[in-house]
């Protein structure tokens, strides 16, 4: 009779430790994934509010909405890498400011351009210059549409932390739309610079 209660004693024992061991992993299951959680959302905050607001300025530039307005004749182009090893096009001019003054005798922006042709541009704060036209709007719209996906990815995703697969899904979802936003702009910022080089 004593070793039948000893027995049930142990095996209850046994089993609370099991129960309890179960729960302290669960706990640490569930603060790893707020942790996980929690790090995508700030990483996805600060590179979609970073990349939304400096596309987004550099687009109002383009549509012509904010910066000073101004006109580059481009003397020279070269290809130059950047700090990345990237090469990037870099045209040489005379900055014309809107009413034909000499405003820069060297000015540079990074553009693809015919020597001996003037593009309108605007010299945007903390930037520098940028070019005005449809090539750059589609450019900058995509990147902007890019920024405001990955602050929505954030956002559902905090919305979503406590159901699994509903956060799977939106993950998935926002992917979708972010890789159907980058290959459309891709697509209409191609044929802007075919149709500019073919016209």
């Amino acid at each position: 009779m004593t070793s039948k209660a000893a027995r049930r004693r142990s095996k209850k024992a046994a089993r609370l430790r099991a129960f309890r061991e179960s729960r302290r992993e669960n706990r640490s299951k569930r603060r790893g994934e707020r942790f996980r959680t929690a790090l995508g959302v700030v990483v996805a905050a600060v590179f979609g509010v970073w990349l939304t607001g400096y596309a987004g300025l550099m687009l109002m530039g383009a549509l012509g909405l904010s910066g000073t307005p101004g006109n580059l004749r481009v003397d020279s182009c070269e290809v130059v890498r950047t700090h990345n090893n990237k090469p990037t096009t870099e045209c040489h001019g005379e900055l014309l400011s809107s009413t034909g003054r000499l405003t820069d005798a060297d000015a540079v922006i990074a553009a693809d351009a015919r020597i001996g042709s003037t593009i309108a541009v605007r010299e945007q704060p903390y930037v520098g210059l940028e070019t005005v036209g449809p090539r750059a709007v589609v450019g900058w719209a995509t990147l902007t549409v890019m920024g405001l996906l990955v602050l929505d990815t954030g956002l559902f995703m905090v919305l979503g932390a406590d159901d699994r697969t509903a956060a799977s899904t939106t993950a998935r979802r926002s992917l979708l739309s972010l890789s159907a936003a980058t290959a459309a702009g891709g697509l209409l910022y191609g044929l802007t610079v075919l149709y500019e080089h073919l016209f």
